[in-house]
């Protein structure tokens, strides 16, 4: 029994904890994601009857730089099938021809879309804090400027809100380039584990966090927790504990929107950096969770460690791996633990193959994705014990579609 031996039977027995613990949720979600397969399976041209619940909303874009992508969506939202809403963008220090192309589009819809120049550019946080201020609607909604978005997307989302106890809605993303490179291959296998997670989460109602685009939140709770904090890097993450500390309900509702993935590693990178990040900058912040826990509180705080759990969970995998070959060398419950961590770290590949045979081969991404990601992590925590800064970046779009709009906000 050697110091090696113990502290690779804790980590590991650290990492096996929290995977049980959240295995519940994801086995949960994955019932329900079947269970939503098998109805649009069923009848895919089912369509809602109308609701009378139609409260004006806003809705909220922050554009810097988006020439290649604001069209788009400029001319989904001005085709959303909803009576009232408002339509605010706001220009945040463009160099392209961004301002041009929102201005028109302004002059030719002038009762519904308003452009706003935020003259502080400090990240999309402070865009969208500026724009909500001004907004008149009851219910503000914000996407990015490259997300895809069906007409009937309103009239999916809203009704969720006749329910008073819901402070905030998620709609589900769907990525629109996987064909695109090998990364955004690794968002397609993202999109399916926060897919299968949120819904869990949702059907315990525990801690549904905002995922920045195609959100929807009540402008009245917006203006009580205080708007969206400007020095976060996740701004979304940051806002959905503080509706979570306030015994505020979100509600994940899938099959809403399609948004483009990064297609190369650096700008990949970036992105989690800044994600990984903020998930730890948001429970530094709200480390005060721990002395009033409820199970959304405790739910939110466990979600929060995700970054420092990939980084213990591949040492624990590792240290597993050990304990099974070393038969003889190490303390015999880090073998059981080891066997118990393998187990739980195929429950996800298991469930994508289960979806579709085919899908056998993009196993090995998930593996790769895992060590991809506890390496930023461990990357940016140690950036973060020395001091560095880590500021918001913006992740460029390029406007890259793989396969039909209509077919991937449909596919599953």
């Amino acid at each position: 029994m050697d110091i090696v031996s113990i502290t690779l039977t804790i980590i590991a027995l650290i990492s096996s904890s929290w995977l049980f613990y959240n295995t519940p949720p994801f086995i949960i979600g994955f019932n329900q994601w079947i269970k939503n397969k098998k109805r649009r399976d069923e009848n895919p041209e089912t369509i809602d009857p109308p609701d009378d619940y139609q409260p004006k909303i806003s809705i909220i874009v922050p554009v810097k730089n988006e020439q290649n992508v604001i069209e788009r969506l400029l001319n989904a939202l001005v085709n959303l099938d909803y009576p009232q809403k408002e339509i605010l963008l706001v220009e945040d220090g463009s160099t392209d021809k961004t301002p041009k192309i929102c201005q028109e589009w302004a002059k030719k819809h002038t009762s519904l879309i308003k452009c706003l120049h935020n003259s502080t550019s400090n990240g999309k946080p402070t865009a969208i804090n500026f724009a909500a201020k001004e907004a008149t609607g009851e219910i503000i909604a914000v996407y990015d400027a490259d997300t895809i978005l069906e007409p009937a997307t309103l009239k999916k989302i809203i009704p969720h809100f006749k329910d008073p106890d819901v402070a905030a809605v998620q709609g589900e993303l769907r990525t629109v380039n996987p064909d695109e490179s090998l990364i955004t291959r690794l968002s397609v296998l993202n999109d399916f584990v926060v897919n299968i997670q949120q819904l869990g989460k949702d059907k315990l109602n525990i801690f549904v966090p905002l995922l920045g685009t195609n959100q929807y939140i009540r402008c009245n709770v917006l203006e009580e927790v205080g708007y969206w904090d400007s020095e976060a890097l996740s701004e979304d993450t940051e806002i959905s504990v503080r509706l979570v500390k306030r015994g505020y309900k979100v509600k994940y509702v899938p099959g809403s929107a399609g948004v483009e993935a990064p297609a190369k590693l650096r700008v990949f990178l970036h992105q989690r950096m800044k994600w990984l990040r903020g998930y730890t900058q948001a429970v530094v912040k709200h480390k005060d969770m721990l002395s009033t826990l409820n199970r959304k509180t405790l739910d939110a705080y466990l979600t929060l460690i995700f970054p420092i759990m990939l980084i213990l969970g591949l040492v624990g995998y590792v240290g597993a791996l050990y304990g099974i070959v070393q038969v003889h060398e190490v303390i015999p419950i880090l073998q059981i633990i080891g066997i118990a961590l393998l187990a739980l770290n195929l429950l996800a590949p298991a469930m994508f193959i289960s979806t579709n045979a085919k899908n056998a081969i993009y196993i090995p991404l998930f593996y790769l994705d895992w060590i991809l990601l506890a390496l930023v992590s461990f990357y940016v925590h140690i950036r973060a014990l020395l001091g560095k800064p880590q500021k918001w970046t913006k992740t460029p779009k390029s406007g890259h579609v793989t396969i039909p709009i209509e077919e991937k906000l449909r596919k599953h």
